[in-house]
């Protein structure tokens, strides 16, 4: 063998394994693409699964807050109607102390408690401890103008009578000055704003 056979039969080799390792090469290149495109789509697939689970379940939770929300806001009106009859009765009351106004005024008390307690659960913690101060505050003033009627009615001494009063205002000015101060409350709860 020559010089020339034997640099034909090398590069041969040379050439051979070269587009042999580069067949090998393209090979692997291809299996290893497919693998992780196959690999990419399962874990894609899989969160996509999971996104949509999520998707539903915010979905859920979401209409529940809605509803919960809305309920809330019909409760908040409705309280603070019944809030604002209770407190013209009890103005009323102030301005005229006799048997129909405090008849009046007692219906109001009693219907505005029996919704307080009754929706107690949808009330904001901070709300639910003011109105009953509130209703705390009213029931005295009730009592305290029932006690006034009657004095006034037996002719109790002035004095009496005078002290009678000054515990009515103390009541009725306190539960007027909440009813107020829980008006910005209740409007930032209707709007969605915790305070």
């Amino acid at each position: 063998m020559d010089t020339w056979t034997i640099l034909k039969i090398i590069f041969g080799i040379i050439g051979t394994v070269s587009v042999s390792g580069t067949i090998v090469w393209w090979f692997v290149q291809l299996t290893a693409n497919t693998l992780a495109d196959n690999y990419q789509k399962k874990v894609e697939h899989g969160f996509e699964k999971k996104l949509e689970l999520y998707k539903s379940e915010i979905e859920v939770i979401r209409s529940m807050a809605l509803k919960y929300n809305d309920k809330q806001v019909d409760l908040y009106i409705d309280l603070w109607k019944n809030l604002q009859e209770l407190k013209f009765a009890c103005i009323d009351l102030w301005n005229l102390a006799n048997q129909n106004n405090l008849i009046i005024f007692d219906s109001a008390l009693k219907k505005t408690h029996r919704q307080i307690e009754t929706t107690s659960i949808l009330l904001e913690e901070s709300h639910y401890r003011e109105l009953s101060e509130i209703i705390k505050n009213l029931q005295e003033y009730d009592n305290g103008k029932e006690k006034l009627i009657a004095a006034r009615r037996d002719q109790t001494e002035e004095y009496q009578i005078q002290l009678l009063i000054d515990f009515n205002r103390q009541r009725k000015d306190r539960c007027l000055e909440i009813i107020e101060t829980m008006k910005i409350s209740i409007k930032s709860t209707i709007k969605g704003q915790k305070v």
